[in-house]
C-alpha cells in the first residue's frame, strides 16, 4: 500500500503542489500577522485603566480571530476540492475491495506528505520574507523593529497548523465514509447547472440592499459605525450576483436563436457562480469592509500597517484560491471540450468561448466589488477626509485580481489548445 501511495502522489504532484501551496500560504500569512500584532513598538503594552484601549484591543483580537476563520476556510475549501480531485481513485479503491480502513490510510499517507512538506515550507519562507516585513516596516515607521524568529507568532502558527491537521483529518474521514461509491467514480462530472432563484421579493430586497449601499457610502462620516449598514450591503452585492444574474441569464437561455456555444458558455458561467458561493460572499465581504478599517485607523499607524498588511494578504490568498478553483474546473471541462470538438466545434472556437466564461466570472467581481471601493474613497477624497494619495488602496485589490484575471484567461486558451495533445 505504501509502495503504491508514494508512486501515486507524484503521479498527481500537480494537483498535491496546489494543495501545499494553500497550506503553506495560510501558515505563512497568519505568521506574519501575528508577528506584528506580537509587536510591542505596532501595539504597546495595554493601559489597563483605559476603558477605550481595552475595546480597541478586544476589536483588534477579533480582527485577527476573524483571519485566522479565513485561513482554517481556505484549507478547508481547498481540502474538499483535494478529495474530489482524487475522488476516481478512492472510487477504485473500494470496487476492487480495500477496506475503509486501507482507504483512509492511502489518503492519510498523501496528507502527511502534504504537510510535512508544507511545515519546511513554511518555516524557511517565514525566514526569509518576516526579516523583510520588519524592514519595511522600520523604514515606514522610522523605528527600529525588533523581532524574533522562532518567537510566540511562530508557535501560535504552528497551534494553528496542528489545528488545520485536525480540520483535514476531519473533512477527509467524512468523505471517504459518507461519499456513495457510485459519486466517487464520477467524481466532479456530475455538474449541476442549476439556476438558483429566490422570490421576487427577496430578489428586490438584494437591490435595494445594494444601492442603499451606495447611497450610505456617498452621504455618511467615516465613522466604526458604518461597518454595520456596509456588511448589509455585502449581502445585496452576494444575493445579485448569486440570484439575479443568473435569473437574467435564464431569460437569455430562454431564446430560441441562442447559439450553441453560448448556451454551453453562460451555463458553465453559472456552474462557476454556483460552485464559488462562499468564496464569492468572503471575497465580497473582505474587500467592502477592509478598506473601511484601514481608513478609519489611517491616522494611527501601528493599526493602519496593520490592517493594510492584512488586507493584502487576505486578498492575495482569496485570489489564489478562486485560481485554483478555476484550475480544477479546466480539469473538469476537458470533457466538454470533447463533446463540442465531436460535435464539430473548431478548436479556436471552443478556446474564444472558455475564455469567455473566465472573463464573465472575473468581470462580475470585478465590478460589483470595485464599484463599493472606488465609489467610497473616490467620495471621501472629493470631501477631503482622505488624502489623495489613499488612492492606492483601491490597487490591493484591483491589481491581484487582474493579474490572476490575465493568467486564468491565458491557462484556459492553453488548456484548450493542448487538449487534444493530453
Amino acid at each position: 500500500m505504501f509502495d503504491f501511495t508514494y508512486k501515486y502522489f507524484f503521479k498527481e504532484i500537480k494537483k498535491n503542489i496546489s494543495m501545499i501551496g494553500v497550506i503553506t500560504g495560510a501558515m505563512l500569512l497568519l505568521s506574519l500577522i501575528l508577528s506584528m500584532f506580537y509587536n510591542t513598538t505596532l501595539n504597546p503594552p495595554l493601559k489597563t485603566d483605559d476603558l477605550a484601549a481595552f475595546f480597541m484591543e478586544l476589536f483588534r483580537l477579533t480582527v485577527i480571530l476573524i483571519f485566522m476563520l479565513i485561513c482554517i476556510y481556505v484549507v478547508v475549501y481547498s481540502t474538499n476540492y483535494y478529495n474530489k480531485m482524487h475522488s476516481k481513485i478512492l472510487g477504485l479503491l473500494k470496487i476492487f475491495g480495500y477496506t475503509t480502513k486501507e482507504i483512509v490510510l492511502f489518503f492519510m499517507i498523501q496528507m502527511i506528505m502534504i504537510l510535512i512538506i508544507s511545515f519546511i515550507l513554511f518555516t524557511l519562507l517565514s525566514m526569509v520574507i518576516t526579516p523583510i516585513l520588519f524592514k519595511f516596516l522600520s523604514f515606514y515607521l522610522q523605528e527600529k523593529m525588533v523581532f524574533v524568529f522562532f518567537g510566540k507568532s511562530y508557535l501560535d502558527t504552528l497551534a494553528f497548523f496542528f489545528l488545520t491537521i485536525l480540520v483535514i483529518i476531519f473533512v477527509e474521514f467524512r468523505y471517504i465514509i459518507q461519499t456513495p461509491t457510485t459519486h466517487l467514480i464520477k467524481g466532479d462530472e456530475m455538474i449541476s447547472y442549476k439556476i438558483k432563484t429566490k422570490s421576487l421579493f427577496k430578489e428586490f430586497l438584494y437591490v435595494a440592499l445594494f444601492l442603499y449601499g451606495l447611497y450610505i457610502i456617498l452621504t455618511s462620516t467615516l465613522k466604526i459605525d458604518l461597518i454595520v449598514p456596509l456588511s448589509l450591503c455585502v449581502f445585496g452585492v452576494n444575493g445579485i450576483i448569486k440570484y439575479t444574474l443568473p435569473r437574467m441569464i435564464q431569460v437569455i437561455l430562454l431564446k430560441k436563436d441562442i447559439k450553441g456555444e453560448t448556451l454551453v458558455m453562460l451555463k458553465n458561467y453559472i456552474f462557476i457562480i454556483n460552485q464559488m458561493g462562499m468564496l464569492i460572499l468572503l471575497s465580497v465581504l473582505i474587500n467592502l469592509t477592509m478598506p473601511l478599517m484601514i481608513y478609519i485607523y489611517l491616522n494611527q499607524k501601528g493599526f493602519f500597517i496593520e490592517f493594510l498588511f492584512m488586507y493584502i494578504f487576505t486578498s492575495m490568498i482569496l485570489n489564489y484560491i478562486i485560481y485554483q478553483r478555476l484550475k480544477i474546473k479546466r480539469i473538469e471541462n476537458k470533457q466538454t471540450y470533447k463533446k463540442l470538438y465531436t460535435l464539430g466545434y473548431d478548436v479556436q472556437i471552443i478556446k474564444k468561448y472558455s475564455q469567455k466564461e473566465i472573463s464573465l466570472f472575473y468581470m462580475t467581481l470585478f465590478v460589483s466589488i470595485s464599484l463599493y471601493i472606488l465609489t467610497l474613497t473616490i467620495t471621501l477624497i472629493f470631501r477631503h477626509i482622505l488624502p489623495t494619495n489613499i488612492l492606492f488602496i483601491c490597487f490591493v485589490y484591483i491589481l491581484p485580481m487582474l493579474m490572476m484575471w490575465f493568467i486564468a484567461y491565458y491557462k484556459e486558451g492553453r488548456s484548450v489548445l493542448t487538449w487534444k495533445q493530453l
